[in-house]
């Protein structure tokens, strides 16, 4: 993923991959098991927007086809940081104990 991260123009490629990496194993882990997941779905947005701005930049694209599969791959980064959130709400609101986002943002 590297390669194709630096064919993308992104900087320190391999690093970014690796914590991209680390990112999603962690957000998701934390999201299945419950424990901190809205921490864990901020973690997945986090990772989430900027991959979707930087590795499927539609507008940068002149080939229509090209164009074409990276706005899908585009909306469905973005789709999924929606629903990401969309899980902080969840978790905040839903009495779990291991949260951030509720005595933070004292929501409970």
């Amino acid at each position: 993923m590297a390669g194709y991260a630096e064919s993308k123009g992104v900087p320190s490629a391999k690093l970014a991959v690796q914590v991209g990496g680390v990112l999603l194993a962690l957000g998701g882990i934390s999201v299945l098991l419950g424990l901190w997941g809205d921490l864990g779905a901020i973690l997945l947005v986090i990772f989430l927007v900027p991959t979707a701005m930087m590795m499927h930049a539609f507008w940068k694209e002149t080939d229509a086809g090209a164009q074409q599969m990276e706005m899908v791959q585009f909306t469905k980064d973005i789709s999924l940081a929606g629903a990401a959130l969309a899980f902080v709400w969840v978790f905040s609101l839903e009495g779990i104990d291991l949260t951030l986002t509720g005595p933070l943002l004292g929501l409970r």
